[in-house]
């Protein structure tokens, strides 16, 4: 291979798989007058396992859904067709270099909590992640504003990260906020500098997109860059809340009728 990006003759290729790296390392590179060179290396665009879980371990996710990816998700719970949704999800996955390229994102709605807006979101966020060489940040709207709050060097750098991810999730917007200028004009500054750079969001609410009660200017730049996933109205976590009530009184009153049995 000669003349690699018109710097030097490789005599050499390495290929080069471990949990840290992928790609091809080129050695023995020489210069125009024959002088040995710097090895080169050219990453193929895989990402490794160790980084998708170091980047995930600081995307601030919550716990229970920062290891959780598409599989993990149940769409059967909600007993209704989905596929509209679905396909919407999966397009943002498979095609999500055409939509980073324009800065689009998903704004997924219920008015019910509970509904899996949140779920959904991080393992859409996990999927990208094992695909795509880039950070995701996770936080919800009312987190941000404390983080606005503080003025020292640690939360300015946590604010810069969020602002520049290459992914951002932004959970429960329009959730009750004080209604003061500083508030507006810190999330107008976070919405605007993701729209201006074309980085997407994934934003969930429990308020529909077009009756976001904000800023005009924060409305309108979210709306410009959503692709809108209404979920139905059923609350996955009560679901699972009663299951486990279930489970749980199913196993303690065996218990106690294995007890009853043995002391008679």
């Amino acid at each position: 291979m000669s003349n690699l990006w018109g710097l030097a003759t490789v005599t050499k290729v390495s290929r080069v798989d471990n949990d840290t790296m992928h790609g091809y390392l080129f050695q023995e590179c020489y210069d125009e007058i024959g002088y040995e060179t710097q090895n080169i290396w050219w990453p193929d665009g895989t990402v490794s396992d160790y980084q998708v879980d170091e980047r995930r371990s600081r995307s601030l996710m919550p716990v229970e859904y920062v290891y959780k990816t598409g599989k993990d998700f149940d769409w059967d719970k909600y007993g209704e067709d989905i596929t509209a949704q679905k396909r919407i999800v999966n397009a943002f996955v498979m095609e999500f270099d055409s939509f980073r390229r324009e800065g689009r994102g998903l704004y997924i709605f219920s008015k019910t909590r509970g509904s899996g807006k949140t779920m959904l979101a991080c393992c859409t966020a996990n999927e990208i992640l094992k695909k795509h060489d880039l950070t995701v940040k996770y936080i919800n709207v009312p987190d941000y504003i404390e983080l606005v709050k503080e003025k020292d060097e640690s939360s300015r750098e946590k604010r810069e990260a969020i602002m520049n991810a290459g992914l951002l999730i932004l959970d429960d917007v329009g959730a009750q906020v004080e209604n003061k200028e500083w508030i507006t004009t810190a999330l107008f500054r976070l919405i605007d500098r993701r729209y201006t750079n074309h980085y997407p969001t994934i934003f969930t609410s429990n308020v529909r997109i077009e009756e976001l009660k904000t800023d005009e200017r924060i409305a309108d730049r979210i709306y410009a860059v959503s692709a809108p996933i209404i979920m139905p109205e059923v609350s996955v976590r009560k679901q699972i809340a009663d299951r486990c009530t279930r489970e749980f009184l199913s196993r303690v009153m065996q218990q106690d009728d294995t007890a009853e049995r043995k002391k008679g």
